[in-house]
């Protein structure tokens, strides 16, 4: 008599805890969908009472179907990046409207941002104080228009 002829829900389901268990420190989703398809079938199994050549096929194609829609899920909707602009500072300014801390001359002049200051640069020259709009970034320098 081998251990497969043995199988019990409960090595099914420990073999399910310990898959989710690894899947927590390696978050791949992988492991995950395998441990789906141990619970599954230590349910079938507690259910139906199936012999163990029914729940190794049982588990393995409950496996593959699992990681098979995982992955096309997982390939047709991507994580949306909650912060895009995180570390680009200059990009968060896009679309904000500033006051001129000194004067667009020769199309360059500078605007404070909160403790900072950024120069800018524009199409056509605007004195201090004057109300602009960030329309783009190139580099260090903000591009801006007359608000």
């Amino acid at each position: 008599m081998s251990w497969f002829e043995v199988l019990t829900p409960w090595h099914w389901l420990t073999f399910a805890v310990v898959l989710i268990v690894i899947e927590m420190t390696m978050g791949t989703y992988f492991l995950l969908w395998v441990g789906f398809a141990a619970a599954t079938t230590a349910l079938v199994q507690a259910v139906l009472g199936i012999s163990w050549q029914i729940q190794m096929v049982m588990f393995f194609v409950l496996s593959l179907v699992s990681v098979i829609a995982w992955h096309y899920y997982a390939k047709n909707n991507p994580d949306k990046d909650p912060l895009p602009n995180l570390n680009r500072r200059g990009h968060q300014h896009i679309g904000r409207t500033f006051n001129l801390s000194h004067a667009i001359e020769n199309g360059v002049g500078k605007i404070n941002v909160n403790d900072s200051s950024w120069k800018v640069e524009g199409e056509e020259d605007l004195p201090q104080g004057a109300k602009v709009k960030v329309i783009a970034i190139e580099g260090t320098v903000l591009k801006v228009v007359k608000a």
